[in-house]
């Protein structure tokens, strides 16, 4: 494991199923691309994330996020006034798209645009979404600051791309398959908690 300044290092890593730590919009994050089987368990593994917890896959637009999920109108319009932003977006599922693991073995999908340059230099280097998770172990505190990072996880991943994250709370995450849309986590993005 080493840290890197170079984007394009950590997309090879990524493209060869590796696992890269990196700095988003929020917190310090951990993640896999899509299409790597390995990568995606390794990310669990490395967490000790339970197979049932679904994980969000991190997008660069609508249109990435299309590939991978179901676009509501509800999901259209919180998308596009809240994206790029701290906003995680739950719809339906494109499930030939989506691993099970990732989803959870659920029907649905957790998206998100991050406002980010370093996660959308990555997410445009591999070309498809990257599956990810705040970088610390299940059911602990998720690190705002580089020097909060556990070495114990960072000794595990291949890579840490270097860089300062936005320092705010995890996303909000926003169910937009259940009508009236429900507020799931409050975060940085202040919706009520049912939609409209």
């Amino acid at each position: 494991m080493k840290n890197v300044k170079n984007i394009s290092r950590a997309v090879e890593v990524l493209k060869e199923g590796g696992v890269v730590i990196f700095p988003t919009d929020t917190v310090w994050g951990v993640g896999a691309i899509v299409s790597s089987k390995k990568g995606v368990e390794k990310l669990y593994e490395i967490k000790k994330r339970e197979s049932h917890k679904p994980t969000v896959i991190l997008v660069s637009n609508i249109d990435m996020a299309n590939k991978y999920g179901v676009i509501s109108e509800d999901a259209r319009r919180l998308a596009e006034k809240y994206w790029p932003g701290a906003l995680t977006i739950i719809m339906k599922a494109r499930e030939n798209k989506v691993p099970a693991l990732v989803r959870g073995g659920r029907k649905t999908v957790g998206l998100r645009v991050g406002d980010s340059v370093v996660v959308q230099e990555l997410i445009e280097g591999v070309g498809e979404g990257i599956v990810a998770g705040s970088a610390n172990f299940a059911g602990k505190r998720a690190p705002e600051r580089k020097g909060e990072l556990d070495e114990r996880l960072v000794n595990q991943v291949n890579l840490v791309v270097e860089g300062k994250t936005g320092r705010q709370a995890a996303s909000t995450v926003v169910d937009t398959t259940v009508r009236p849309w429900q507020v799931l986590r409050q975060g940085p993005v202040k919706l009520e908690v049912r939609g409209d």
